[in-house]
């Protein structure tokens, strides 16, 4: 299985060359693919690193530092929000600033979420020099650490460093035009959402899975579209 992974990497690694060379490919994807990197002028190397970001989870399952965490959040979250904007068109270089702290802002909430069924599959990506210093251990993490207190010192810290990205992230939406915003701003509030149930719950994420319904989901949807398409921003 991890041969085949691997070869299928590297199948769609050869492939995205077709979109941004003189060669084109017979799959309708990435000829779909390259007229837009034509149309919109995408730089290749976002997508490259989006490639090189699943192959992170082939090759490695901890992460030492924050660094460590944040490159490889870069790689399969910012660069798709980095791309993004190549189509929804900016003309304020700060725009790209923002759309990568959108990406990190939604990977690290998925990690929060996610934290005790990666870590029963042997995955660890919260920090591990952050947990050390709460004296938490990796393996811990696929028991149940609701009531513990360690994890609350750890979790608090590490939602209020969420929040910051969220706040830049925040700021890409007024860069962009009325009717590019919908998207990025309906993402960024589901995952704001999310976040907030966990703070709610005080990081419990060891106890059922935290999602939302499908009713939040199509008020947020409204409420969003509302805002973004009517409101004055």
């Amino acid at each position: 299985t991890y041969r085949d992974k691997l070869a299928q990497l590297f199948f769609y690694r050869k492939k995205l060359s077709t979109a941004f060379n003189c060669h084109s490919s017979t799959d309708p994807i990435f000829i779909a693919l390259k007229h837009t990197a034509s149309t919109f002028d995408l730089p290749r190397q976002y997508l490259d690193d989006l490639i090189s970001g699943m192959e992170d989870d082939l090759y490695t399952n901890r992460y030492r530092t924050f660094e460590d965490l944040y490159r490889y959040c870069y790689r399969v979250a910012s660069t798709v929000g980095l791309t993004c904007i190549e189509i929804y068109g900016y003309d304020d270089p700060r725009a790209k600033e923002y759309a990568e702290s959108w990406g990190i802002f939604m990977q690290l909430t998925n990690i929060l979420r996610d934290v005790a069924e990666d870590a029963q599959r042997n995955r660890v990506y919260l920090p591990l020099e952050d947990l050390e210093r709460h004296g938490i251990k990796p393996n811990e993490l696929s028991g149940d650490l609701a009531n513990d207190k360690r994890w609350h010192a750890f979790v608090a810290e590490f939602i209020e460093r969420i929040e910051g990205y969220y706040e830049k992230g925040q700021k890409l939406l007024p860069l962009l035009s009325r009717s590019a915003r919908y998207s990025p701003a309906a993402m960024m509030a589901f995952y704001w959402s999310i976040l907030k149930k966990i703070k709610k719950r005080d990081g419990n994420v060891f106890n059922g899975t935290i999602k939302l319904t499908k009713a939040e989901k199509m008020t947020l949807a409204a409420v969003v579209y509302t805002k973004q398409r009517f409101l004055r921003l």
